[in-house]
């Protein structure tokens, strides 16, 4: 019986329009996401971020933000944290704090491009084919890709502005909602 519930939600997911249908697939993949199935991701991002950028000045680090995994919902409150590093100098050039909706995005996102990198790499003489192939997967496009997943943040509080400041906590407000708060707490 199971497998046939499967098999019609299947049927459903497939009729749906792709980003409705992908998302679908997002939430229902991190709902039974463990814990140690998370760790174990954000690991092998990291490890093919670095294959992907043995030959770049640049390179992606991922990383849970401290305490944010702390609570028996973490789910809900993980966020983890993407940095872009200058190997050369070691400085930090951009980062950006994802909840684990958006990292399981970038996750899918980056294995299903770096495998194909990875094995064309693998398999060619040729050192100009590899060039090309890795350049497309440098640091800065997936830094972009996060850019773009994070910007997608809606205001917690209207849910409908799109945010324009996330503080440390994870938590993002749109101008409009952030103007509105200044006003009543201006007169205290």
């Amino acid at each position: 019986m199971g497998q046939q519930i499967s098999d019609q939600t299947q049927l459903v997911l497939n009729k749906l329009p792709e980003k409705v249908a992908k998302h679908v697939t997002l939430v229902r993949e991190s709902g039974s996401l463990t814990y140690e199935e998370f760790l174990g991701r954000v690991a092998e991002l990291n490890d093919i971020t670095a294959k992907v950028a043995s030959g770049q000045e640049k390179h992606l680090l991922f990383e849970v933000q401290p305490g944010s995994d702390s609570s028996a919902f973490w789910k809900v409150v993980v966020r983890v944290v993407c940095t872009k590093i200058n190997k050369s100098t070691g400085i930090v050039e951009a980062s950006r704090i994802m909840n684990l909706y958006q990292f399981i995005q970038l996750y899918k996102d980056i294995t299903s491009q770096a495998s194909g990198v990875l094995a064309q790499s693998s398999t060619s003489e040729d050192p100009d084919e590899n060039s090309s192939s890795v350049t497309s997967c440098q640091a800065s496009l997936w830094m972009g890709r996060v850019k773009q997943l994070t910007d997608e943040e809606e205001c917690c509080i209207c849910m409908d502005g799109r945010a324009d400041l996330i503080l440390p906590c994870a938590h993002s407000f749109c101008q409009k909602c952030i103007d509105k708060w200044n006003k009543k707490t201006s007169w205290r």
